[in-house]
């Protein structure tokens, strides 16, 4: 039993998932190979089995560790190129940050599609609604000198698509990328350029004005590939 990760009281399952953080980057764990069985966690982390399943949710959810019925749990495999010699921090971290590199792929072909949508599907008064919203965000923008307020205009594009389906879709992906960016360790918006993102988001409604579906979605699939070339 190693003293250094036993905790003094029980351990709440946030504090779990960082105890399971530790043994990942300590013992030389690589993209693939097993996770320690239960039993033994419970034993090293002094905790209910309860607790450990519910940190190791978190660890699925962030796209940490996989199940395996009847196997076990393990790390999840990643492309060999995520791992270069460029990617020189722990392997927890690499983790989450090519789950989150894998959602915004699945955003960039969504969002991309979604231009379309509105070039086809909005009314004059929808264009004016993004609009004034463009706006809105340039003054949240100005206030914080940060992105805060970006994800709003793109829920908005999400409601302008004219498309249920696309909408609930898109809204599942926004929510669980912010989700992951406030529970782990790559919150991309803080690395987003201010006037970089003004200029995209002028590009995309511009195209939008123009009715201009090839070009709004250029703009679109140019802007999130920012963030995807942070990521990778």
């Amino acid at each position: 039993m190693r003293a250094d990760l036993r905790a003094k009281r029980p351990l709440l399952y946030q504090e779990v998932v960082n105890a399971l953080y530790q043994i990942i980057d300590t013992s030389n764990l690589k993209p693939g190979d097993q996770m320690p069985a239960e039993r033994e966690l419970m034993e090293q982390l002094g905790v209910s089995r309860n607790v450990l399943r519910e940190a190791f949710h978190i660890l699925e959810q962030r796209g940490i560790i996989t199940s395996q019925q009847g196997k076990g749990r393990f790390l999840r495999e990643i492309p060999i190129s995520q791992l270069g010699e460029d990617k020189q921090e722990e392997m927890s971290k690499n983790l989450e940050r090519y789950s989150l590199y894998e959602a915004y792929e699945v955003r960039q072909a969504l969002e991309t599609k979604a231009m379309d949508l509105i070039v086809r599907n909005a009314t004059d008064s929808d264009l004016d609604e993004i609009e004034t919203a463009y706006q809105t965000m340039l003054l949240r923008f100005a206030e914080t000198n940060t992105t805060t307020g970006e994800f709003e205009l793109h829920q908005l594009y999400a409601k302008k698509t004219g498309s249920v389906f696309m909408e609930q879709t898109l809204n599942i992906v926004l929510s669980t990328i912010l989700e992951m960016m406030h529970t782990t360790s790559h919150n991309v918006m803080d690395m987003h350029q201010v006037e970089e993102e003004k200029a995209d988001h002028r590009r995309i409604i511009d195209a939008l004005h123009k009715r201009d579906s090839s070009a709004a979605q250029q703009a679109m699939y140019d802007h999130i590939q920012h963030t995807l070339d942070i990521l990778q």
